[in-house]
């Protein structure tokens, strides 16, 4: 997600002293789909990544916000390519804002079209998160078409801040089990998405700040109190919208990219973030891969799950400790590595992003020296906490519902996985495995890495037979 606009925080606190005016709602039209390749998302070096995915399922979004009648209003071209080797006489769309999670919101289908004919779709689950839209004509392996939907979402009315994810139907994953319509409800993670390319128009009131995966193209505002902004993505797992009024800004200083921080609570507290952001970014960015976009943002507010994590964009909780603050911080941005560029099954395999976060953290406590001798230990303290919670014993690589609740999954993923990295580390090498997680992200390159391709980086590092350890911790290599 990206910066603010009009990054000027005095800007910021002056507009949010005024209400919205009055304004005639509307969508702005769809982008360009040549925006799609603009390079203006890519750090440089990295320009080309976005040609790598023209040959898969694209999205180009109009969204309108308006804040006084608590809606958002959203039109979306989906151009979808059957990248699977059998026909599809459907395909399958997520609706992820009517995820339980979000409790309170709905996401509403008005039209459906499909190479512009008018279609209409059918909702396959409870809570209406699985959208199956059908096919008068397959669209055979390596065929496409071209989708185009109508629809609302309800967001919190004259809130100062709200954020929603996949604010538009998502092409479900399909995988060698068909297509994904999991509905899971035990852990953090609930969306198993795919790298795509975006192109948005967001109309939204000048007195909120908006932020949003991806980078700025261009911003224009009118008299009746709105902005249109064009973002470009590159090629990205999420999108999501977050607004804002009455914020400050830090330009963190001494990142690889520019780092700010978002925040509406303690400054000094946003300040930590902001400085332990840079210091994490640099190490994870020197030792994994290099990361290929063009900035990074931090949004630190009061988060019920501490953080969460986007491609280019965390959440982070600023309303603990200063000890507790860190530890997330550097969590969060390790996932832009493990889950952003290194991407997973989130929901059968969630220990491939969760459980690396965890460990490269504290990877970077250790070899970094961040704050002070006692680091590790400070850091390593919270992986206990959910560790020393196990009362089953499971392997980590379980599918997210075969967990009892979230506190099985919770102390397995989080706790026991992060100790058997740390096993790991202490039977290999700290070097090695430093090395089998860089050659992972780098493999994996913004696609859905396996368990397999795990333990082959891993394994390649080592003349060691490690198919005894994963087998016994992980339950694979059996």
């Amino acid at each position: 997600m990206r910066r603010f606009i009009g990054a000027l925080s005095a800007l910021i606190i002056l507009l949010a002293a005024f209400p919205a005016p009055s304004r005639a709602s509307g969508v702005p039209s769809l982008p360009d789909e040549a925006l799609l390749t603009d390079p203006i998302w890519a750090r440089a070096g990295f320009e080309g990544l976005a040609l790598l995915f023209l040959n898969r399922t694209r999205y180009l979004l109009a969204l309108d916000v308006d804040h006084r009648r608590g809606v958002l209003t959203g039109k979306a071209r989906v151009l979808y390519v059957n990248n699977s080797d059998v026909p599809h006489s459907e395909v399958i769309f997520r609706l992820y804002p009517n995820h339980p999670v979000h409790q309170g919101r709905r996401m509403r289908v008005s039209a459906v079209s499909v190479n512009g004919m008018p279609t209409s779709g059918q909702i396959r689950d409870a809570n209406g998160t699985v959208f199956a839209v059908p096919l008068a004509i397959p669209i055979p392996p390596n065929g496409t078409a071209t989708f185009e939907f109508d629809y609302t979402i309800t967001v919190p009315a004259g809130s100062n801040f709200f954020y929603v994810s996949e604010p538009f139907p998502m092409v479900a994953v399909y995988d060698h089990t068909g297509w994904r319509q999991d509905v899971a409800t035990k852990g953090l993670d609930y969306a198993y998405t795919e790298s795509a390319l975006y192109a948005v128009r967001i109309r939204a009131p000048s007195n909120y700040g908006t932020w949003f995966v991806g980078t700025l193209k261009s911003a224009e505002h009118h008299s009746d109190g709105t902005s249109i902004y064009t973002v470009v993505t590159g090629p990205v797992r999420n999108f999501v919208l977050v607004q804002v009024r009455g914020w400050r800004v830090i330009a963190a200083q001494g990142a690889g990219v520019p780092i700010n921080v978002l925040y509406n609570g303690d400054p000094v507290g946003a300040q930590e973030i902001a400085q332990i952001s840079v210091a994490s970014f640099n190490y994870f960015d020197r030792v994994i891969s290099s990361y290929p976009y063009a900035e990074l943002s931090v949004i630190a507010t009061r988060f019920p799950s501490g953080g969460e994590e986007y491609p280019t964009l965390i959440f982070v909780n600023n309303d603990r400790t200063s000890i507790y603050r860190r530890f997330v911080t550097a969590h969060e941005v390790a996932h832009q590595w493990f889950y952003g560029i290194a991407g997973n099954d989130t929901l059968r395999n969630a220990w491939l992003d969760e459980s690396l976060a965890q460990i490269a953290g504290y990877l970077f406590y250790k070899h970094t020296g961040y704050g002070g001798v006692n680091a590790a230990e400070e850091y390593w303290s919270h992986i206990l906490t959910w560790y020393n919670r196990i009362t089953t014993v499971r392997p980590i690589n379980t599918s997210l519902e075969d967990f009892r609740d979230f506190s099985d999954y919770m102390s397995t993923v989080y706790g026991g996985g992060a100790v058997f990295m740390r096993q790991l580390g202490e039977q290999i090498g700290d070097g090695a495995l430093i090395a089998g997680l860089s050659a992972y992200v780098r493999e994996v390159n913004l696609g859905v890495g396996t368990p397999m391709q795990f333990f082959n980086a891993i394994q390649a590092q080592t003349a060691q037979n490690l198919r005894p350890l994963f087998c016994l911790r992980v339950g694979i290599m059996c």
